[in-house]
């Protein structure tokens, strides 16, 4: 896992993007042309894009893979 300081008030991974607000590590999103859930693992600021795997996490393996944060359609509040 990447961690990355956000630059508003210097807190592990919390940071803005353009068209993505406040994306955090360990938010479950919605990305486009899915419908299935995915967890953010992973940041880049530099590159505006993130690590996710799906969600839940399966057993098995778990693969994660790069994104766009401008991929991004909805963060999720899973309980």
């Amino acid at each position: 896992m990447i961690k990355l300081k956000g630059k508003s008030n210097n807190s592990l991974s919390d940071i803005n993007f353009k068209g993505a607000n406040n994306i955090k590590i360990g938010k479950c999103i919605k990305i486009k042309n899915s419908k299935k859930i995915f967890q953010i693992v992973g940041l880049n600021d530099k590159r505006k894009i993130c690590w996710v795997r799906e969600w839940p996490i399966k057993n098995s393996a778990h693969v994660t893979f790069q994104l766009s944060v401008n991929n991004i359609l909805d963060q999720l509040s899973i309980a």
